[in-house]
């Protein structure tokens, strides 16, 4: 069973979610503020955290950069769930390397499509395909086996979404992605994105990326492709 970690500081609405994904099969732990949920994870392991931003102490941001600094708990996959709507921080909590943002109020169903899905491309990440794990074009080494990217043998770090979308724009040089297609192929189809979210994270991996950024080319009215050798 699936251990799910809710950073919510509301009670009722943590106990909602947990009852509702209780009933879907997961096993929920609640933490009402980031500092113990933190604590937990040093020494709990789960397959996802829930996270609101506002949050007394430490808030969201903060407690996501925290993260990503430990490689023990980085690639841990965090969807955010908040009543902030504003464009800024929704883009904000995704440069920072959530996988998924929600904005407050939602469906539980649709938080649980959202569940499914970033586990899903987690799963793929994690269990790569062992035939041909090393992709290596133009200077930039994405290897699927350590889920680890390279430029020039500096890591790269990249989110778990950053790294599916690059991944499937290395294996297809010169074909051009619109990102309809690219939210298919990295969420399975079946749940809401935005177009602004693949353009958020295209930005985030080419800033990432530094100089090999460019080889990830903008097709004007269509999508994205990495550049052909």
């Amino acid at each position: 069973m699936e251990t799910i970690l809710v950073v919510e500081d509301d009670r009722d609405i943590a106990q909602m979610i947990a009852t509702s994904l209780g009933k879907a099969g997961y096993h929920v732990v609640i933490q009402q503020d980031a500092e113990r949920a933190h604590a937990f994870l040093k020494n709990g392991v789960v397959s996802a955290i829930l996270l609101d931003l506002m949050l007394p102490g430490m808030d969201g941001f903060a407690f996501i950069r925290k993260l990503k600094k430990d490689p023990a708990l980085s690639s841990i996959p965090i969807i955010i769930a908040s009543a902030k709507d504003d464009d800024t921080d929704v883009v904000a909590g995704l440069e920072l390397g959530a996988e998924d943002y929600i904005v407050k109020p939602f469906s539980l169903k649709v938080l649980e499509a959202r569940l499914r899905a970033v586990l899903r491309r987690h799963d793929s990440g994690v269990q790569a395909e062992e035939s041909n794990p090393r992709l290596q074009k133009m200077g930039i080494l994405l290897d699927t086996s350590r889920h680890e990217v390279r430029k020039e043998n500096d890591i790269v770090d990249l989110s778990a979404t950053e790294f599916s979308i690059l991944e499937l724009l290395m294996k297809n040089p010169g074909r051009v992605f619109s990102r309809e297609r690219l939210i298919a192929e990295i969420r399975g189809g079946d749940v809401a994105v935005t177009e602004r979210s693949i353009d958020v994270h295209i930005l985030a991996i080419r800033r990432k990326l530094g100089e090999k950024g460019a080889l990830i080319e903008t097709v004007r009215g269509v999508g994205y492709r990495f550049k052909d050798e």
